[in-house]
């Protein structure tokens, strides 16, 4: 009920006042902000674990990171601190470690990770970014992810540790089945962006 009382204001504020908003220190440095952050340079140590071959560090970090979107969720609403920039940066966390990961993988002539995987993902993500903003330059709205958004991401998380180690047939049935829920939810995302009945 607050949060809904607070995006009523926020619509009525002057377009500097929205901004300063999104801006504030005290809406910017969040523990759920930190967590996201921390989780796209997580893409990094993941990579290099990778190429060194070092399994099993691989693969605890990738749960590292899987806990993290989960905790950035749970501290934002525990500390009713779900903010724009959050919202923002939740999904952008997800694209950022999951692209980078994935496309080491379908670089990796060993693992035989579909590269379309890599090349439709990057698609979906950018189309998402470009939707997202544009409706906050024109309706100062920030839309976070939706429900079947953070299944995809939860089953592209866990086919990528199936490949990891090495369990490509089990991680391809789940690549596919990422694939089809990440066109819904890329659909979803969309209509919410354009359709102002469905926004509210």
């Amino acid at each position: 009920m607050e949060q809904s009382i607070q995006d009523q204001q926020q619509k009525h504020m002057p377009d500097d006042q929205q901004k300063t908003r999104i801006t504030h220190p005290s809406r910017v440095i969040t523990l759920a902000n930190l967590l996201s952050i921390l989780r796209a340079f997580l893409a990094l140590p993941i990579v290099y674990s990778l190429a060194r071959d070092r399994i099993v560090l691989a693969v605890l970090l990738v749960l590292f990171a899987v806990v993290t979107d989960w905790l950035d969720g749970y501290f934002a609403r525990r500390a009713h601190e779900v903010t724009d920039l959050g919202k923002f940066l939740d999904p952008v966390a997800d694209s950022i470690a999951i692209a980078a990961v994935v496309l080491f993988l379908s670089l990796d002539e060993t693992r035989n990770f579909p590269f379309w995987f890599f090349i439709f993902y990057m698609i979906r993500q950018l189309t998402i970014a470009l939707s997202g903003v544009y409706m906050l330059n024109h309706s100062h709205l920030v839309l976070g992810s939706n429900i079947i958004g953070k299944w995809t991401v939860g089953i592209t998380a866990l086919a990528i540790l199936l490949y990891i180690v090495r369990m490509e047939n089990f991680g391809l049935y789940l690549i596919l089945v990422s694939t089809v829920l990440a066109s819904v939810s890329w659909i979803q995302y969309l209509l919410r962006n354009f359709n102002p009945k469905i926004q509210s």
